[in-house]
C-alpha cells in the first residue's frame, strides 16, 4: 500500500492543502490501494503545535473529510509528536516518523521549519527514497463588496420597484392589494436596498429602466426562438451541432457585463463559461447559435439598454 502523507499546520489555506491531497491519492488509487494521511506535527518550534492545538486542528481535519467522497482512499488523522530543541532536531524526528510505506510528502506551504528543501534533505539524509513537494494553494482574490453604504435614494428606489412590481401582478385599484404591496414593498426595501443598486439612481438610471421595459421583450423573443431551433436540432435525425467556443469583446461596467453575460446564457444553445478583463468566452452548440453570437444582436441590444456604447464583435473565434 503506498502512503501519501500530508504535514499541515494551523497557518494558511488548510481547505487547499486537504483537497489538493485527497485528488492527488485519489489519482494514484487508480492504479493500486493508496492511503491519505494528515500528521498535525506536536511539540515545541514554529510549525509544531501544543497537543490541545494540535488535537483542535485535527478534528478540524476530521470535520472536513466527512463531506469528502473517499471512495477506495483510506484516509487517517493523527497528531505527530515531533520532540527537538531545535529546527534541526524538529525536522530529523519528524521524518523519522514517516510511515515506512511513504512514497510522497506534500507540506503545507505556509510551514516555515518543515520546508520542501529542508525536510527533502533530511529524508536523503536516512537512505529513505520519498517525494517531496508543496501543495499548491489558491491565491487570495479581494472580491468587490455584496452590500453598499445605505442612501435613501437607494431605498426609495427598490421600494418603487418593488411596489410597481407587485402591483403589475395585482390589482393596483383593489384597496387589499394597495396596502399588501406597500407592506411588502417596505421590506424588500429595507432587506435588499443595499444589494440591488450599486451606486445612486439618477436621471440615467430611469432611462435605463424604461429602456430594459423594451429589452425585456425582446430577450424573451430570442429565448423562444432559440427554444424552437434547439427543439429542431434535438428531433433532427443528423443532431446537426457543431459545438465551438466563441470570444466576443467585452463591454465595459460589471452591470453590462452581467447583463450581457445572463442574457447569452438564458438563450439556449449557448452558454458563457468565463469573463476576462477583455473578452466574453461564450459555448456555442449550433452553428446558427455561434453566427447570432457574432453578428452581434444581443450585444447591441444590451448597449440599448445601459445607454453606452459597447465594443462590435469581429467575428470571434473558435
Amino acid at each position: 500500500m503506498t502512503d501519501l502523507v500530508a504535514i499541515v499546520g494551523d497557518r494558511g489555506r488548510l481547505r487547499d492543502v486537504v483537497q489538493y491531497t485527497l485528488r492527488e491519492a485519489r489519482d494514484a488509487a487508480q492504479e493500486g490501494p493508496v492511503s491519505a494521511r494528515f500528521l498535525v506535527a506536536v511539540g515545541a518550534g514554529e510549525d509544531a503545535l501544543p497537543r490541545p492545538a494540535a488535537e483542535a486542528l485535527v478534528e478540524r481535519i476530521r470535520d472536513g473529510l466527512a463531506g469528502e467522497s473517499l471512495g477506495r482512499l483510506t484516509v487517517d488523522v493523527a497528531p505527530l509528536p515531533v520532540a527537538g530543541a531545535d529546527a534541526t532536531a524538529r525536522v530529523t524526528a519528524l521524518v523519522a516518523a514517516l510511515p515506512p510505506a511513504t512514497t510522497r510528502v506534500v507540506l503545507s506551504p505556509e510551514l516555515d521549519e518543515f520546508t520542501p528543501g529542508v525536510v527533502g534533505d533530511a529524508i536523503a539524509s536516512l537512505g529513505r527514497d520519498i517525494a517531496v513537494e508543496p501543495a499548491p494553494t489558491g491565491r487570495s482574490v479581494r472580491r468587490p463588496p455584496i452590500a453598499f453604504p445605505w442612501t435613501p435614494r437607494r431605498t426609495a428606489t427598490t421600494f418603487g420597484l418593488a411596489l410597481a412590481f407587485y402591483l403589475a401582478l395585482g390589482d393596483p385599484t383593489d384597496p387589499f392589494d394597495l396596502v399588501t404591496g406597500v407592506v411588502s414593498a417596505a421590506v424588500v426595501a429595507a432587506v435588499l436596498s443595499r444589494v440591488t443598486l450599486e451606486t445612486d439612481p439618477t436621471v440615467a438610471t430611469v432611462g435605463r429602466m424604461l429602456r430594459a421595459v423594451v429589452f425585456l421583450p425582446y430577450l424573451l423573443y430570442a429565448v423562444v426562438r432559440a427554444n424552437l431551433a434547439m427543439a429542431y436540432v434535438v428531433l433532427h435525425p443528423g443532431l446537426p451541432i457543431e459545438p465551438s467556443v466563441v470570444r466576443l469583446p467585452v463591454p465595459e461596467g460589471r452591470v453590462t457585463r452581467a447583463l450581457l453575460a445572463n442574457s447569452i446564457t438564458l438563450t439556449p444553445g449557448t452558454l458563457t463559461v468565463d469573463i476576462t478583463d477583455d473578452e466574453l468566452v461564450v459555448h456555442a452548440l449550433t452553428a446558427g447559435s455561434r453566427a447570432d453570437l457574432e453578428a452581434g444582436s444581443l450585444a447591441r441590444a444590451v448597449e440599448f439598454v445601459m445607454g453606452e456604447p459597447g465594443p462590435r464583435p469581429d467575428g470571434g473565434g473558435r
